[in-house]
């Protein structure tokens, strides 16, 4: 099923709102700045963060893996092109260091330690212990894995593209979502550090 025929079958069953449906089938998704010629008392339609965890459970469960895999993959990257977390991570691309003992001295929230193997070429992330995941659109009952296997996967991949510039592969080695108590990964990529 292409994008543009399933936002329209998903706005024709009632899951979530045909503006949102059709800034989802844009190229440009989420435009970062409003139209300036909107009037300015126009009033804003808050977020509902039930709404789209319904729209992913749909996605999850009525899908074909293609569907799925673009669907997710996108969130997870989308979370990657804002410009906090853009500047945070640029604040560390000179200082790859930092970032290691930063997470390693117990200051990250989701992560207890992070290690570099250099003849491999392999960073390994050990999360901390959890009780949930960390994504507010997993607060749901049955939560779709995809979040994990597709959504998260992306996330790091773009995060860890953007902190080594370079391309990197991402592998899930535990998930709260897959039944484990923390999250864990491993990224792969070609090359050496410097980590000085």
């Amino acid at each position: 099923m292409d994008r543009k025929k399933f936002f329209k079958k998903a706005c024709g069953i009632g899951i979530g709102s045909c503006v949102g449906f059709y800034l989802l089938s844009k190229d440009d998704l989420f435009a970062s700045e409003q139209d300036n010629n909107l009037v300015n008392s126009t009033p804003i339609v808050p977020v509902d963060t039930r709404q789209i965890q319904n729209l992913l459970y749909y996605v999850e469960n009525s899908m074909d893996e293609t569907v799925k895999k673009s669907v997710f993959e996108r969130l997870g990257y989308e979370h990657t092109t804002e410009i906090g977390f853009i500047n945070w991570i640029n604040g560390y691309k000179s200082d790859l260091k930092s970032f290691f003992d930063r997470v390693n001295s117990n200051k990250d929230t989701y992560w207890e330690k992070i290690e570099y193997d250099p003849e491999k070429s392999v960073i390994r992330i050990i999360g901390k212990p959890v009780d949930k995941c960390a994504c507010p659109y997993a607060q749901c009952q049955n939560a779709p894995k995809s979040l994990c296997h597709y959504c998260c996967k992306s996330f790091q991949i773009s995060m860890f593209r953007m902190l080594l510039e370079r391309p990197v592969k991402v592998q899930i080695d535990e998930g709260f979502l897959l039944g484990d108590k923390r999250c864990s990964t491993t990224i792969l990529f070609d090359g050496k550090l410097q980590m000085e």
